[in-house]
């Protein structure tokens, strides 16, 4: 015959709640109690109706993430890495595309909060204002953005920023240009740290083109305005747009690193699958996704703490696409 809950209850000297909050709440039972209790369980070979726990909390033991590009290798690994860590919190992951356009991530985000106990937003193109209405509404957690009024798991990208212009500036490269993300992504950020960046080791950053949409055929037109901005490197957003440089630059019959060195941000595995190999200002997706999954966990089991943030460091990959002015191979 098969243990219930009122069995390991009576055996354990405890009450069926009490029973039912070690399964469900573990962090609000005493740990000797927790241990009397789930030593006794095991005795009794009792296993806990999942379904019907979540249930009585009112909780599905799912989690929703929505990306706005499932297709680009970046969100692909966050999708990974966040997908591997809920599994390993027991918790299954819902997944939607939420496009670039603002206003539709928000409703596609208001529908999936209502089926999950809590939404991972990864590079979400919404406003702030929507990010923040969410929030309010349930637990939410950015990935790869900063929200001072939400929990968030992101790439420090000031210091990182830095290593990339030093290391041009050190080849010997005066000007640069940098080849800006889509106008409605949150990580505007990108564009401050370069400035800063060039200000500090007296590079001048002749221009910054776009916004342009993260896309492989829009870093190919990107391409066709790099000559005429005089600058000996470029800085791609991310790597969708640097192939697409890369690519443009080719056609031209223009060289990497030989006519430009250029350096993109992300570091998947695309960049190595290109001759030459990028070099990246490495942003640790693996880490940063988990974290997020970690930091809603959080929210949900603490919806009154003060929003947390993980600003985690980036560090820089050189490669073969980057060398001195005039063809010069960097050492």
């Amino acid at each position: 015959m098969t243990a219930t809950m009122a069995d390991v209850a009576r055996e354990a000297g405890v009450s069926a709640s009490t029973v039912s909050r070690v399964f469900s709440l573990p962090e609000t039972v005493r740990d000797d109690t927790r241990q009397r209790v789930l030593a006794v369980a095991r005795r009794l070979d009792f296993t806990p109706n999942r379904a019907a726990s979540s249930l009585a909390r009112g909780r599905t033991r799912t989690l929703g993430l929505l990306v706005p590009d499932v297709v680009n290798p970046y969100y692909a690994e966050i999708v990974k890495t966040v997908q591997h860590r809920a599994r390993a919190k027991d918790h299954a992951l819902f997944l939607t595309d939420t496009g670039d356009d603002p206003a539709d991530g928000f409703e596609l985000a208001r529908t999936m909060a209502r089926q999950t106990d809590g939404l991972l937003l990864a590079g979400p193109r919404m406003t702030d204002d929507m990010v923040r209405e969410l929030a309010r509404s349930g637990p939410v957690a950015l990935i790869g953005a900063h929200l001072a009024e939400t929990d968030s798991a992101y790439a420090e990208l000031s210091t990182g920023m830095r290593h990339v212009v030093r290391h041009l500036a050190a080849l010997g490269h005066s000007r640069i240009v940098y080849v800006n993300g889509t106008r409605t992504a949150r990580t505007v950020g990108h564009r401050r740290p370069v400035q800063e960046a060039c200000d500090e080791y007296g590079v001048e950053l002749v221009e910054q083109l776009g916004p342009f949409d993260l896309t492989f055929d829009n870093g190919v037109a990107a391409a066709d305005l790099v000559p005429t901005s005089r600058a000996t490197a470029v800085i791609a957003h991310n790597e969708m747009v640097a192939h697409g440089v890369a690519y443009g630059l080719t056609r031209q019959g223009r060289s990497v690193p030989g006519d430009f060195s250029l350096v993109t941000v992300d570091d998947t595995f695309m960049a190595r699958t290109i001759h030459p190999a990028l070099t990246a200002l490495h942003i640790p997706i693996d880490v940063m996704g988990a974290r997020g999954v970690d930091l809603l966990l959080q929210r949900i089991a603490d919806p009154d703490a003060e929003p947390r943030h993980a600003a985690l460091p980036t560090s820089l990959v050189v490669r073969a696409s980057t060398g001195r002015p005039g063809g010069g191979a960097a050492s």
